[in-house]
C-alpha cells in the first residue's frame, strides 16, 4: 500500500504520528476580501470556479439579468439573490482542510518490520 507512514516505537505511537502529519489547514484565500454584491458577483464571474459555486448557491438567472447586475453597481438587486451571491463569495474564498486520506479513514494500514507485544517479537510484512 502506497501513501504516507507514520513512525513510532509502537503501532499506536506510528498511527498518531500519521495522523499528526502537517495538513494545510482551512484558511481564507486574501484576495477575497470585497464587501459590496457587486464587487462579489463581478470577482465570481471572472472564474470558472465562481461560476460553479454561483449555480451551487442557487443563483439562477438569465444572462441578460446577470449582464445588468455586472454593468450597474447601483442596480437594485432583491435581498435574497444578494445572500445566494455572498454565500458562493464565501464557498470560494474558504479553503478547506487537507481531508485525512480514505485509507486511513477506512482503517487500511500496512504493519511491517518488527511487531513488539509485550515480550513476543516478530518480523511482520516482509
Amino acid at each position: 500500500m502506497a501513501g504516507p507512514t507514520g513512525l513510532g516505537g509502537s503501532l499506536g505511537a506510528a498511527l498518531g504520528d500519521l495522523l499528526r502529519a502537517p495538513v494545510t489547514p482551512r484558511h481564507r484565500l486574501s484576495t477575497y476580501n470585497a464587501k459590496h454584491w457587486h464587487a462579489q458577483i463581478s470577482q465570481l464571474t471572472g472564474t470558472r470556479r465562481g461560476y460553479e459555486d454561483l449555480e451551487t448557491a442557487g443563483l439562477d438567472v438569465r444572462p441578460d439579468t446577470l449582464f445588468k447586475w455586472l454593468s450597474d453597481p447601483e442596480y437594485n438587486i432583491r435581498r435574497g439573490y444578494r445572500d445566494l451571491i455572498h454565500t458562493a463569495y464565501e464557498n470560494v474564498a474558504i479553503v478547506p482542510a487537507d481531508p485525512i486520506p480514505d485509507h486511513v479513514k477506512e482503517g487500511q494500514y500496512e504493519i511491517s518490520g518488527w511487531v513488539t507485544t509485550g515480550t513476543d517479537r516478530r518480523q511482520r510484512g516482509t
